[in-house]
């Protein structure tokens, strides 16, 4: 069984391990692109799946080139591809180019409401709509050619989204992430942006573990891979 790669896009801590727990038996390669490591060989991963990440998309850093050059190898080889937050963004920016990704009018930190609004097997049994963790300052624009939106929030109108005629798909949202690690986020960020104005127990009274929802969207992403 070829593995699936992993693109680990923490600035800090293992950003693979969320990845790695709930895909259970699946055999995993792990790709690091801020460390410098090689570029993976593609044609020998059965799919890719990339992380979140405290670095932002439009405050680039060198080594997202590296990773946007992969992101297009794999569409060229028809090579599945599921991007998680900043793994959402930084597929969309390679894709569509500059100005497909924007600062959020409205950041959001906490447990929020996703409203499916389009049919995609990759987001079958989760309902029309779900509560889960989402955490970014950036967001994809809406209304990009080329891009088919599957979901979205009250505050985020591209939550998830696919790649037209390719499998590729991006989803804002952290279903992944344990409730213990959500919430350390949650803390570390809304104290960082006391601009922002959000009350700190207020958000962590919402909090709940989403990660049951991951595996129905993991299970999914690998039955179309």
């Amino acid at each position: 069984m070829k593995p699936i790669l992993v693109v680990d896009c923490y600035v800090d801590g293992d950003g693979s391990l969320n990845f790695r727990r709930l895909l259970g038996d699946y055999p995993v390669t792990v790709w690091r692109p801020s460390d410098g490591m090689s570029t993976p060989e593609l044609a020998s991963h059965r799919a890719i799946m990339i992380s979140g990440s405290a670095a932002c998309v439009t405050d680039p850093v060198p080594w997202m080139d590296s990773l946007s050059s992969v992101i297009h190898q794999a569409r060229d080889q028809k090579v599945p591809v599921l991007g998680i937050c900043f793994g959402h963004q930084i597929v969309a920016h390679a894709l569509f180019g500059h100005g497909s990704v924007r600062k959020a009018e409205t950041p959001e930190i906490g447990w929020k409401s996703i409203e499916i609004t389009g049919a995609d097997p990759l987001l079958e049994g989760l309902g029309a709509e779900f509560k889960t963790f989402a955490s970014h300052f950036d967001e994809v624009r809406d209304g990009i050619p080329g891009m088919t939106v599957l979901a979205r929030s009250a505050d985020c109108e591209v939550q998830a989204y696919r790649v037209d005629g390719n499998r590729i798909w991006g989803v804002q949202f952290h279903a992944e992430m344990k409730r213990s690690e959500a919430e350390e986020l949650a803390v570390t960020r809304i104290e960082g942006r006391p601009d922002l104005g959000l009350d700190l127990n207020q958000t962590l009274a919402q909090s709940m573990d989403s990660t049951p929802l991951a595996s129905v969207l993991f299970e999914n992403f690998l039955a179309l891979t």
